[in-house]
């Protein structure tokens, strides 16, 4: 891993045009380092990996294709470069404080229906963004694409956590999803693909959630594949916001990548020697 003297002088090295005032690690992940310089700027060291380099390439490009074009903020693109390791870039401070899980918890049902229904509008408003993907920068996915992931998930360890009634209504979950697929297509469109609450941004003074960060996910698929975090309890406020979609089929599509989710969820927890009757109960719930 890098240090944080290793980290501050590749990025002297690459832009001797900026100014380092300051210079904090904000965090190490398995491809790159996070740095905050200048109070202001987020940089992205990257640590030796062709793969997650392809990733940043995508976020650049979709980034400066967003530039201007959303009502709440983004990272804007200030450096970027190739270095040995991948690619390093410098991305704008996004303003707001991370949206954690526990601070959505600590509000009252109001405060929580009405953040949904925000996010339902900006998850709408994202979808309807039009890009030109003419170069093939961005990855298509389409309902074979999420079987496929679907069937990963469904492994023989995950499978026997449950039984055999309950292995069958998620297969017919599935099937019932294939069928709509193929019967009922839906245009793909631009989705974010990592939409828990941690890449997130939050003006705690007026309650509302001001910008999106980590686009390195992002892709051209359906709208569902969106709103797997937000199926069940909340699902009604998000849907209110994100209103009608010309889809009546969306909320069957919603569900199945919910499933999807909690099978990746199940198998996390039992590759990690932990208990997934958590992640279980919230599966069978859905169902």
């Amino acid at each position: 891993m890098l240090t944080d003297q290793e980290c501050s002088d590749i990025i002297k090295k690459n832009f001797p045009e900026l100014n380092v005032v300051n210079f904090k690690i904000l965090g190490n992940g398995m491809y790159s380092v996070a740095c905050l310089v200048n109070d202001n700027i987020v940089f992205k060291v990257p640590i030796n990996n062709e793969d997650k380099c392809n990733d940043v390439k995508k976020e650049v490009f979709l980034l400066k294709k967003l530039e201007n074009k959303l009502s709440f903020e983004i990272p804007r693109i200030l450096y970027d470069k190739e270095i040995d390791s991948g690619r390093i870039i410098g991305e704008t401070l996004v303003h707001g404080v991370t949206y954690t899980q526990e601070l959505h918890d600590s509000f009252d049902e109001e405060t929580k229906t009405d953040i949904l229904h925000q996010l339902g509008r900006i998850v709408h408003e994202l979808h309807s963004v039009k890009i030109d993907n003419r170069e093939g920068v961005l990855s298509v996915s389409d309902y074979k694409d999420t079987i496929s992931v679907f069937h990963k998930y469904f492994s023989d360890d995950v499978k026997k956590c449950f039984s055999d009634s309950d292995l069958d209504r998620i297969n017919k979950v599935c099937d019932r999803y294939e069928y709509l697929s193929i019967h009922y297509p839906v245009d793909p469109v631009l989705v974010h693909a990592d939409l828990h609450f941690c890449n997130m941004t939050f003006d705690t003074e007026n309650k509302k959630i001001v910008g999106l960060l980590d686009w390195a996910a992002a892709h051209l698929s359906e709208p569902a594949r969106d709103m797997h975090y937000y199926y069940g309890e909340g699902a009604k406020a998000f849907l209110d916001g994100y209103g009608d979609n010309g889809d009546p089929y969306l909320p069957k599509r919603q569900k199945f990548q919910c499933i999807i989710n909690f099978l990746s969820n199940i198998g996390e927890d039992i590759q990690n020697n932990k208990s997934p009757d958590k992640n279980i109960k919230k599966l069978l719930g859905v169902l």
